[in-house]
This record gives structure tokens, sequence and C-alpha cells, in this order.
């Protein structure tokens, strides 16, 4: 299955999620490209839409693999065997951890929306990306949600590869993926359109949700493309 969009993805999977929402429920976004995919779903069920500020972790010898992620609290999780294979000492670590928690309190002043912890505990949370290939910005997410008290933790991703499904059908309480492939390779190859969400993409639409913009769950690109950030 290929997505025409993020937005299609995110129609499509509200569909599916259909029997496991009640509120009261909140949905969290991984920016950027999560906050795309979860913004049908919100129009559709009328919840509240935050962000979960959860970002991998990675060196600057492979930009590309996570090694880990860290959540807003600063908490992180480390992949032991991946760090080992990229050679990285304690301080390579330390330093990751700071560049990346100094990016998510960027993103946090610039989006300005309630965090996930506001919200709770006592209600359920939809953890929502537009894809998961490692997963690790994911589980960062999850026990962040955990750790404030979630009632029930339901993982949400158009596309995952099988050892992230296979994850987080133990680590959450409910699973839904569009497609899971064994053969996984990247997020952007179920997707006819991955264009890159720029910041001002994710105001816009965390403002449609929060009903101070007239509702078009479209993305509209307004600046220079960004990578993507799947994880």
């Amino acid at each position: 299955m290929v997505f025409k969009s993020r937005t299609e993805a995110g129609r499509v999977l509200a569909g599916k999620l259909a029997p496991l929402i009640s509120k009261p429920s909140v949905v969290a976004a991984i920016p950027r490209g999560g906050v795309a995919v979860a913004l049908p779903i919100v129009n559709q069920f009328k919840l509240p839409l935050t962000v979960a500020y959860a970002r991998k972790l990675t060196a600057p010898i492979a930009p590309e693999l996570a090694f880990g992620a860290i959540d807003e609290d600063g908490q992180a999780i480390i992949d032991t065997s991946t760090a080992a294979i990229l050679d990285l000492s304690p301080d390579d670590i330390e330093k990751a951890k700071a560049r990346v928690a100094a990016e998510i309190k960027r993103r946090m002043a610039l989006y300005r929306v309630p965090p996930l912890a506001d919200y709770l505990p006592g209600k359920a949370v939809v953890l929502v990306d537009d894809g998961l290939a490692t997963g690790m910005t994911m589980r960062a997410a999850v026990a962040y949600a955990r750790r404030h008290g979630a009632l029930e933790i339901i993982v949400a991703a158009p596309c995952a590869s099988e050892q992230a499904a296979e994850r987080f059908q133990r680590e959450a309480d409910h699973f839904v993926s569009l497609v899971v492939d064994p053969e996984f390779g990247a997020v952007g190859a179920y997707y006819l359109d991955f264009s890159p969400v720029p910041d001002e993409d994710v105001i816009r639409m965390l403002a449609r949700a929060g009903g101070i913009l007239p509702s078009d769950d479209t993305p509209r690109l307004l600046s220079s493309p960004q990578r993507g950030e799947a994880g």
C-alpha cells in the first residue's frame, strides 16, 4: 500500500482507529510529519491535539541511524548495541543528548501548545507518527506517556517495520498500522508525496486543530524543504 500523502494516510488510519477511540482521549503527534497524519484523526474524533516532544539521537558519523531517542523531560532510551557499532563514547552520547534536547526546547517554544503531560494523568493517549522504522522515537514517546500516567496508550502509524510492529504490540496497549513490512526500507517509500513538513505547517495545523484557523487539513508547504525525521 502506498499513500498519496500524509493527509490521506491519516484519514485511512482514522477509520482503523474508530473501534479503539473513546473519550477522554488526547492525540499526541511526533513532529513534524506525524502532525500531518494526526490532523485528520483529531478532526474525525473531535479530540485535542498536542505534540509528543520526542526525537531520535544520532551521531555525526551516521546522521540517519538512530542509536536512541530522548523526550522533553530529558529521559533517554539508548540502543547500546547500535551505540557500540558506532563506537560512541559516553561523552559522545551526552553531546548528542544535549544537542537534541536543545532542539526539543526550540520546538516547544515555537509550537506553543500544552505538552502531553498537561493532559495527564486520566486520559488515553493516541501517539501518531508518519512511519516507524526503528521505532526509537516512538519508544521514547510511549515511555513518556506511561511515566505521566496515561490510562491507555495507542500507537498508530500508517506504515511500520516488522520489528517496530512486534515491539509496540508488546509495549503499547494497542498498535495500529496500515502496513507492516518485513522488508521495510524507508518511510518515504510508502508515500507518493513525502515532502518535508516545515515548522510553519506544524504551527498552522496545530492552530487548526485548536479551532484558531478554519478547518482545512491539507498541508501547504510554506518554506524551503527540510530533512524528514521518521524514526
